[in-house]
């Protein structure tokens, strides 16, 4: 999915709107935009992003993709680089799942963070060996939870982001599935 410059001014002026277990870092906040061919597709990207990455909305990601965190302070909580698999990349969603802990329903106020985070990382904990085929304390792959914050809960996002990561730090290349790492 080629995302437009509107849409990711939309994405980038929303970057409060989720909370995660890890900050976001510091980079230039300045974005280029191309438009290509008769057709005015629109491609843009910001300086620094991998080769081949798309801008996608954190929250419009799916199980299977894996993308890379954007070191930029007013897009890091929402908006990540999209990438291909098969090449480098530090994150790779391995289930996108509802919250369904206390206070989970619609319209109901907000329960709390570590209650949310707390059953966050437990249901992402536990769907973890059904993905790598090792369980995760004997794996050498972590787990990078996003779950909602107080003010992306009133907008009624319950959505839970279950990633796998290289617990060195370093890019992870190709799919985790079935890897027993």
């Amino acid at each position: 999915m080629r995302t437009g410059p509107r849409t990711l001014l939309l994405l980038l002026a929303a970057a409060v709107g989720l909370a995660s277990c890890s900050g976001g870092g510091d980079g230039d906040s300045t974005t280029t935009t191309t438009s290509s061919g008769a057709d005015q597709t629109a491609t843009t990207a910001a300086p620094g992003a991998p080769p081949g990455a798309e801008v996608e909305g954190l929250r419009e990601v799916e199980t299977g993709q894996c993308f890379d965190t954007i070191d930029q302070a007013d897009a890091a909580e929402s908006a990540v680089y999209l990438l291909d698999c098969t090449g480098p990349h530090a994150f790779e969603v391995y289930d996108v799942i509802d919250y369904e802990g206390d206070g989970a329903g619609r319209g109901t106020p907000y329960p709390g963070t570590a209650t949310v985070q707390n059953w966050s990382e437990q249901a992402c904990y536990d769907r973890f060996e059904a993905f790598v085929g090792i369980r995760w304390t004997l794996s050498e792959l972590d787990i990078q939870v996003w779950w909602p914050s107080e003010q992306s809960w009133e907008r009624g996002d319950r959505t839970v982001i279950c990633t796998v990561l290289s617990a060195t730090g370093d890019p992870l290349t190709g799919t985790q599935r079935g890897t027993a790492r």
